[in-house]
């Protein structure tokens, strides 16, 4: 047989008292404690800029009692810390030492809690002038095609520049930004993709886009060829070349095939070139073709001459 323990609800209401009086009278002791506040840096001059992310906590020896240090912990405030009043050690190295800044701190906390100390003896800081400029975006493209595919132009990218800002030294330093590596396999259509922007670590490089779209034109290529007359540079008198005409072989998307004519290509050749080697042939070489075909190839490779007095 279970035997049955009635518990008076008077003994409860008794120990809830005796529970709360104890918390009471402990709360109101005073205590010494540390608490670790979060910084917000304010003031930054004009024309200045952060370069490095300095430490965002500082730990602080409180006293007070046990109830204000416990609202404290649960409910504080970052500790500002105003950059006009920094001290400067080097060009970009800036320092606050904790001592100098005890006053400032003080007025920050609820007046029951007295500050007795910063842990932290010294609060470094880089600090470097501020300066932008324009600089180009480039992709980081692997691209591998299915076969009988390939690029029908150049691929674009939006934007193709950024606007940067942040220390000069850094900025000075950045020529361009690279996108996100990013790989393709077996293309065979014409894609977009948004890339982000990949800044350099530890510089506080602030860019007018986090992001930029790369459009990869594909399409199915075709092999065409056109005839393309010959220009002689630096030819002498009498000259006179055979052929004078050279086949221009080539890669051309499908949907441009019909673009492509003699106009849009030049073949030049340097008389002075042959003679310098002592040859006695010329040897073509493209100066102008137009972006939407690929894998050129002259033939004949060799022009001949010959010089009538």
């Amino acid at each position: 047989m279970k035997t049955k323990f009635n518990i008076p609800k008077t003994f409860f209401g008794f120990l809830t008292a005796s529970v709360f009086f104890w918390l009471l009278i402990n709360l109101s002791k005073e205590y010494n404690t540390t608490l670790v506040y979060s910084v917000e840096y304010v003031k930054l001059p004009q024309q200045k800029t952060l370069i490095e992310t300095p430490i965002n906590q500082l730990s602080l020896k409180l006293k007070s009692s046990g109830y204000n240090l416990l609202v404290a912990s649960i409910t504080h405030k970052p500790i500002k810390l105003d950059l006009t009043k920094v001290s400067k050690k080097t060009r970009t190295n800036y320092y606050f030492l904790s001592k100098d800044l005890t006053s400032e701190v003080q007025k920050q906390l609820k007046s029951s809690i007295e500050l007795t100390k910063i842990v932290e003896d010294t609060i470094p800081l880089k600090i470097g002038t501020l300066s932008s400029k324009k600089i180009p975006l480039k992709p980081n493209l692997n691209i591998t095609f299915q076969l009988g595919y390939d690029l029908s132009k150049p691929v674009t990218i939006t934007p193709d520049s950024v606007l940067i800002s942040g220390d000069e030294t850094y900025v000075k330093e950045t020529k361009f930004l690279t996108l996100e590596n990013i790989t393709l396999e077996n293309l065979s259509k014409s894609t977009n993709i948004s890339s982000p922007i990949i800044f350099p670590e530890n510089t506080q490089l602030k860019s007018s886009h986090s992001t930029a779209e790369i459009s990869i034109d594909v399409d199915k290529f075709t092999e065409g060829e056109i005839e393309v007359p010959v220009f002689v540079k630096n030819a002498p008198k009498g000259i006179n070349v055979f052929p004078k005409k050279v086949k221009i072989i080539y890669k051309v998307g499908l949907q441009n095939f019909n673009e492509v004519t003699p106009d849009l290509f030049k073949v030049e050749c340097d008389y002075l070139q042959s003679k310098n080697k002592e040859v006695n042939y010329l040897t073509p070489q493209i100066k102008d073709l137009p972006d939407m075909v690929t894998l050129v190839r002259i033939v004949p490779n060799k022009i001949d001459f010959l010089i009538y007095e």
